[in-house]
């Protein structure tokens, strides 16, 4: 059961990237972080109303408040790079996600790595490479640095990918203070009021018209339940197992339905770069 919901909220994340990006052409990303902000706090604070177990700790302050700020940042930072790029080229970069929770593991807690670790380190490195290249041969392959570095899109991502790299265990941490209904009303709340303050003035001239209200509408539920399943994956797995399910699942979704939604083209160097990609997340847990 535990890995059955791992697998449903891979799904979930999945196509809540692909309303994102249809969102996106009508509403700008601090706005739409402030709409998923305004639903997640109202199904969470209903949530705790209804939740008869409750209970808080003073410990939760800290944890709680830079989860808030990563939250925040990396939530922007991630809608602004699926604008600039294919959703294809730009999801799969998220699993550098668990390179850099491996290789933070190892420079600040001194968690040695195995050798098969390392092995999903230069398969994850590789993969994202090849997924750039615009042949496969050495010469394109060398070149993919340079476009890396200078494709908007994934630079912005693999910032969001430093900052997901500890969201979970952070996440985790807080969950031991307090229950998951508060812990997300707390969360959606903080990240309301930082969007709000950030956003006032564009969120004065707000149109609403009746198609993009209705796919965003639909964003806003599929993104809440997703949220849901997250916390429920975290405390019901290894926050690896969790990251690694949804990591694969998010990227090889990311391929079928941009070439099906968005017209992206499928080429030999993104399913060569997905494979290797995923390849490595399996051996870096």
């Amino acid at each position: 059961m535990s890995l059955f919901i791992c697998i449903l909220n891979g799904f979930f994340w999945a196509f809540f990237d692909i309303t994102r990006k249809l969102s996106l052409k009508y509403i700008s990303p601090n706005i739409l972080l402030s709409f998923f902000m305004v639903v997640q706090v109202i199904v969470f604070f209903l949530w705790t109303i209804f939740e008869k177990n409750f209970y808080f700790s003073i410990n939760y302050i800290l944890p709680g408040t830079i989860l808030i700020v990563i939250s925040v940042i990396s939530a922007i930072l991630f809608l602004k790079s699926i604008i600039h790029s294919d959703l294809s080229l730009t999801i799969p970069l998220l699993s550098l996600t668990p390179l850099f929770s491996s290789l933070f593991s190892l420079l600040f807690l001194n968690e040695r790595l195995l050798l098969s670790q390392y092995f999903g380190i230069v398969s994850i490195v590789l993969g994202a490479l090849i997924l750039y290249t615009k042949e496969l041969n050495l010469n394109s392959f060398c070149r993919s640095f340079k476009i890396i570095r200078k494709n908007k899109g994934a630079r912005l991502m693999i910032l969001v990918s430093i900052f997901w790299s500890v969201s979970p265990i952070i996440d985790k941490i807080c969950l031991g203070y307090t229950p998951i209904n508060f812990h997300g009303l707390i969360q959606s709340m903080g990240m309301l009021l930082s969007l709000v303050l950030i956003s006032f003035k564009e969120i004065k001239t707000i149109k609403f018209s009746l198609k993009p209200s209705s796919l965003i509408l639909i964003t806003l539920l599929i993104g809440t339940m997703a949220s849901i399943l997250q916390f429920y994956s975290i405390l019901e797995n290894y926050v690896p197992i969790m990251e690694s399910i949804k990591r694969t699942i998010g990227q090889v979704s990311a391929v079928i339905f941009g070439y099906i939604i968005f017209k992206e083209r499928i080429t030999i160097q993104k399913v060569v770069g997905v494979l290797i990609l995923s390849i490595g997340i399996f051996y870096i847990f």
